[in-house]
């Protein structure tokens, strides 16, 4: 009898055991959070351990948040698909593509610009092997025309020679360039980068046949206005352009102002230098406006 008992205490003993382990488990395993419109709802939940993170909804957590989240593939194709659970970097990658396939739009305007010219950033002087003497920046962010005087074709041709222009362009990014001078007859050379500040030119290596009389070289603004965007974009484009011309009639007794199509089809776009020059070049007394709306996409 005594056997029976004993048997029947250590059964109860047991089930009594896995029962409160049950119990425990289930505890430590869920959170139940109180709805009044739901009622118990049972989140799953498991406490991080010092050698396992917690889980929380089968997403592993780490035992110091914030930690990336694990896992395998990220697609971007216009918009970004997640496979499952991303990766730190992998994320990022997906962030940017994201970024990157959104299209951006802006506007800038351009008041009474003054038209090109070719002498008034550097004046027109005989070329030798030293820094040329800045007379003035460009009015605005633009592209630079060289013009570079042969005295005497073929005669005075200028046989060597290199401009290395130094500035900002109109996102405030260092550029730099060279340009050959090297020509038989003059001829007007349109600088790659637009500059909102020419911080240098510099002539080297240069020599011109016979004595090389009456060459110069000069140095002023063209119609190519950079736009800013910041570096790195692709797909510049120009969307619309508008220009505003002013017309003065008399001793400035009568004025009027008429807003029209710039046809910004016809617009020269350059997409590597981010510039834009309009269908309707600036006016002799600076009394165009401009208005250009322009997209692109961020880099990635």
């Amino acid at each position: 009898m005594n056997i029976l008992a004993a048997a029947r205490r250590a059964l109860f003993l047991a089930a009594a055991t896995t029962l409160l382990a049950a119990t425990v488990s289930a505890l430590a395993g869920n959170t139940t959070f109180f709805s009044s419109t739901l009622g118990d709802v049972v989140f799953p939940f498991t406490a991080p351990t010092a050698s396992a993170p917690g889980l929380i909804d089968n997403m592993t957590i780490g035992a110091t948040t914030p930690r990336p989240i694990t896992g395998t593939n990220v697609h971007a194709t216009g918009t970004a698909t997640l496979d499952g659970a991303v990766s730190g970097a992998g994320f990022q990658a997906a962030v940017k593509a994201i970024s990157a396939a959104q299209v951006r739009v802006s506007k800038v305007v351009f008041l009474a610009p003054l038209p090109a010219d070719l002498t008034t950033v550097v004046n027109a002087v005989t070329p030798s092997n030293v820094a040329l003497t800045t007379a003035a920046q460009p009015p605005q962010a633009r592209k630079l025309q060289v013009r570079i005087v042969i005295g005497t074709t073929t005669t005075t041709a200028i046989t060597a020679g290199n401009l290395a222009l130094v500035g900002i362009d109109q996102d405030g990014n260092a550029v730099t360039e060279n340009i050959s001078l090297i020509q038989n007859a003059s001829a007007t050379v349109k600088s790659a980068n637009a500059y909102a500040t020419l911080t240098s030119a510099t002539v080297s290596a240069y020599a011109a046949s016979g004595s090389g009389t009456g060459n110069t070289v000069g140095i002023g603004p063209s119609n190519d206005f950079g736009v800013p965007t910041g570096p790195g974009v692709t797909n510049f484009a120009i969307v619309k352009a508008t220009k505003v011309i002013t017309t003065v009639t008399g001793a400035v007794t009568a004025w009027s102002r008429a807003v029209t199509d710039d046809v910004a089809t016809s617009a020269v776009v350059d997409a590597t230098a981010r510039t834009i020059a309009p269908t309707t070049a600036p006016g002799t007394a600076g009394i165009n406006d401009y208005e250009f709306s322009y997209s692109y996409n961020l880099p990635q």
